[in-house]
């Protein structure tokens, strides 16, 4: 997951740079992140801190999952290799 701050919203209050300084630190106007991707164990406090951020500036992200570029597997069977041909002696 990551976590982004929009500046628009941000009223520089400093909540965020004052709970997890690690992560979070404060601009001139308002706070920035240091690092957007989260480990498992800020994933719930961030997420603390967003429920509790006055002005709700903190947006949080999903990791984008690749998407498959091919459709289903195959089984490696094909049909038409074997099909009994009419007629034919083996």
């Amino acid at each position: 997951m990551k976590v982004k701050i929009d500046p628009s919203r941000c009223v520089g209050c400093g909540l965020c740079a004052e709970t997890l300084p690690q992560l979070f630190f404060m601009g001139p106007f308002h706070a920035k992140v240091r690092r957007r991707t989260l480990t498992s164990q800020e994933e719930l406090l961030v997420a603390q801190i967003a429920e509790d951020c006055p002005s709700g500036a903190l947006l949080f992200e999903e990791d984008e999952v690749p998407s498959l570029t091919r459709g289903p597997a195959s089984d490696g069977y094909d049909e038409s290799d074997h099909d009994e041909k009419k007629g034919e002696i083996h």
